[in-house]
Formats: C-alpha cells, structure tokens, sequence
C-alpha cells in the first residue's frame, strides 16, 4: 500500500515539475514571439536606407507627392497609429492602404506606393505595432494588427467620397494583417479589393521554422504547445485564431494572392493554402524564381501589369 501511494506521489511531482518545464519554456517562446521587432530596430531612419540600398529615388518622389503624416486613434489598444498619407493632388481619389512586413515601416513600402500613385491612386502608408513610430506593444502575426487597419480604413473612408474604393495591400507579415481582416464585418463592408504579398498565412508554422532552425533540443510540439498557453492566457487569443485561411473562408472581398515557389520565408504553400480557402472572387500570381516579397522589384512590370488588371 505504501509503495503504490509512493509512487502516486512521485507521478503528482513529476507531472508538477514537466507542467513547470512546460510553462516556463512556453513563456520563453511567448517572449521570442510577441516581441520579434522594436521601434529602435525599425526606427523610420532604417526604411529611408533601404530606399537607399535599392536606389529608390526619394528625392523625387517628394517632389512628385504630396506626403502628409497624419496620427490615426486606435479604437483597440488606445495607441496612436502614425501614418503617412500620400496625394498626386486630388485627395478625393480611389485609395490604397499599404501594410508593411516585420521589420518595415511606413518608409519601407514608399516603392509599392509610388507603382500605386502613378497609375491614379492616392496611399495611405502606416507604421505597425512597435514598428516605426507606433509604439504598441506586441507583435502578433496578424491578430490584433488587424485593428490598425481597420481604423486607417476608417480614416480613409472619412476623406474620399462613397463612390471611390478602397484597396488594401499587405506584404508578408503585412499580409496576414489584411488576411485576418478579411473576417471583419465592416472590411467587408467598406473594401474593394484585398492584395496578399507573399503573405504569412499562420503564427504556429512561423514559429516552428523559426525554432527548427535554432535546434534548442527540446521538442517542437512542447514547446508550440507551451508558447500556445502562455500566449492565450496572457493575450486572451491563440495561434489558431491566426490562421488567415479562417477569415479568407468568410470574406466578400475579391482578393488577389502573390506568392513565390522558392520563397523561404513564407513558403509557396501558404499563399496556395489562403487562395483556396478564399470563398471570394479570387486570383493568384506566381513567380518562379524570386525572394521573398521582392516581385514589385525584380518583376516590375508583370508585378504592375498583375495588380492592376486586378483592381481595375
């Protein structure tokens, strides 16, 4: 009798202690997750050397544009939302609104903006959570970003006229923020046209790439597992509600996908697996043979020529 309440006792303890691992390695997960970039690594400074690297003429662009930045009131998380909002000088105009990727700006999109701009369309351009200027908290693959965007379409809505559409653009981690949105009720109600740049299409999948390439040791499905928990009793959501074909599945909105076959971001499945879910009008681009989120610049012209037979 003594030996079996024993080893009652030694499994209670030993169960304890693997829970305690399991916390404490799924805190360390959501401490590696939520937090993946700082405004001082994405400081606007960061996406004006970028326009650099690429020789993206900024000079002139300010002097073709108008570029007014503008603060935009988060009805979320009671932040302010810096946003740059760009003009050829009708602000009554058909509008874009460009969602950066991790590790962007507001800057870092000026390229896609320009392609926008020279073919009529006015731009709002926005920093995302602890990116730029935006100083919220937390960065969550999608899921709460997307209330950013709503608000900016609210924004833009408040500007134009009700004859003129709305486009949303998003690029990588960018485009799981328009993903997600496409589940939203007033998304649906005021948006012409979504675009997916190579976009992330869940948290779990990313976080996995992620910790295979580290090699920690401990196993993945623990470790995601313990990530999951923490996450949702910390922020009240999970990596399922991340899941961007969920809300492409609910969507009225006609949405164009890009993607690359020997993108290693995020890979060709991921754009493939939001392109079937979609339940509305629906079209995907493929490149073959080029980087993640780089098409608009190796593939200008088919990029453009793709896009805007879209939305037109």
């Amino acid at each position: 009798m003594k030996g079996i309440k024993f080893l009652i006792i030694l499994l209670i303890i030993l169960a304890v202690a693997a829970g305690g691992i399991a916390y404490y390695a799924g805190g360390q997960v959501f401490e590696g997750s939520v937090q993946m970039v700082t405004n001082e690594t994405t400081a606007l400074q960061t996406g004006y050397d970028y326009l650099e690297a690429i020789r993206f003429d900024f000079s002139a662009f300010r002097q073709n544009y108008q570029i007014e930045r503008v603060e935009i009131d988060s009805t979320f998380d009671e932040h302010i939302i810096p946003a740059d909002y760009i003009t050829s000088g009708n602000p009554n105009s058909d509008t874009v609104i460009l969602v950066h990727g991790m590790g962007g700006n507001r800057v870092t999109v000026y390229p896609q903006a320009e392609m926008f701009l020279r073919n009529g369309y006015n731009v709002l351009t926005y920093d995302q959570r602890s990116s730029g200027e935006n100083t919220a908290p937390y960065t969550t693959f999608g899921y709460w970003e997307s209330n950013d965007l709503i608000d900016c379409i609210r924004y833009i809505d408040a500007q134009i006229d009700e004859n003129k559409e709305i486009v949303t653009w998003g690029v990588s981690f960018g485009g799981a923020t328009v993903g997600i949105a496409l589940g939203d009720m007033y998304f649906n109600e005021k948006v012409d046209y979504a675009i997916l740049d190579c976009p992330i299409s869940n948290m779990r999948d990313m976080l996995e790439m992620r910790m295979e390439e580290m090699d920690t040791g401990i196993p993945l499905d623990l470790l995601l597992a313990g990530g999951n928990f923490v996450t949702n009793s910390k922020l009240k959501f999970s990596y399922k509600d991340t899941e961007v074909v969920r809300y492409a599945a609910q969507t009225t909105v006609p949405t164009l996908v890009i993607n690359s076959r020997i993108d290693t971001v995020t890979p060709f499945y991921m754009g493939e697996d939001i392109y079937n879910a979609l339940a509305a009008e629906k079209k995907i681009y493929t490149a073959e043979d080029i980087s993640h989120g780089n098409i608009h610049l190796m593939a200008p012209a088919d990029y453009e020529q793709v896009v805007m037979e879209f939305i037109r």
